[in-house]
């Protein structure tokens, strides 16, 4: 069931999320790719979570990136998922965020999942996960959400069945929706193309909503001569488990 949409959002933070994600479509569409989203207004995806917080669930469909290993009629396309908490605080903040990928090579007009994995953050820490954490799966996003942003191909079945459906949890920085973006944007566009994306989002960045992670940052601070995976695991409060 869909939430209430949000009109009280302020106009910093929306306005924040919406400039950032034209200027990555401009880019991607620079570099000879398309950029596809839902057709309802980005300022309807923030959504009352009936709590003190704010969802903002938005989903992209990124075609023909650039891929040096692809070859002949081969075509790299990514969705990405984005699905953020935001705390109504002062400054508003984000409380959680995941965000999925899926790559898909592209031949005669189907679509072949080679790599799926997620980015996570939770203000308040599950027990025994990094702050921040990245995760490989090989779990498609919903078919509702990739049919939002236009994802249309049919999918081939995969090849062999995978039997690792759960691998480590590998310690991040902030991958949220707008980093993981910006790493899209370095990793497959042009030199060029990226410097003019990353000068026309460095201004925005603290339009966007920051977060809270002090018990990672005191740990840093304590032992700054050694950045150990253990600062991720740091926290606020003990765990009930």
């Amino acid at each position: 069931m869909t939430g209430k949409v949000v009109s009280g959002t302020p106009n910093k933070i929306r306005s924040a999320y919406e400039d950032f994600l034209e200027f990555f479509r401009m880019a991607v569409e620079d570099n000879a790719g398309w950029v596809y989203s839902p057709d309802r207004p980005l300022g309807s995806c923030f959504t009352d979570s009936g709590q003190a917080s704010v969802e903002f669930k938005r989903c992209l469909y990124a075609k023909n990136l650039p891929c040096k290993y692809l070859g002949g009629s081969k075509r790299l396309d990514v969705v990405i998922f984005g699905l953020e908490e935001l705390e109504k605080d002062d400054p508003w903040r984000v409380k959680k965020s995941t965000v999925y990928l899926n790559y898909f090579i592209v031949s005669d007009g189907k679509a072949q999942l080679v790599q799926a994995l997620h980015f996570d953050f939770d203000e308040e820490m599950q027990a025994n996960h990094a702050l921040f954490h990245l995760q490989l799966s090989n779990d498609l996003i919903p078919d509702e959400d990739r049919r939002s942003a236009h994802f249309d191909l049919e999918l081939q079945p995969p090849g062999q069945a995978n039997e690792c459906r759960v691998t480590t949890r590998i310690p991040t920085p902030d991958m949220t929706l707008t980093s993981v973006l910006y790493c899209l944007a370095a990793d497959h566009l042009r030199g060029d193309i990226f410097g003019q994306f990353a000068a026309r989002v460095g201004p925005i960045q603290d339009r966007l909503p920051p977060l809270h992670f002090d018990a990672l940052k005191s740990s840093v601070e304590k032992s700054s001569l050694h950045f150990k995976s253990s600062h991720w695991f740091a926290r606020t409060r003990p765990t009930t488990e």
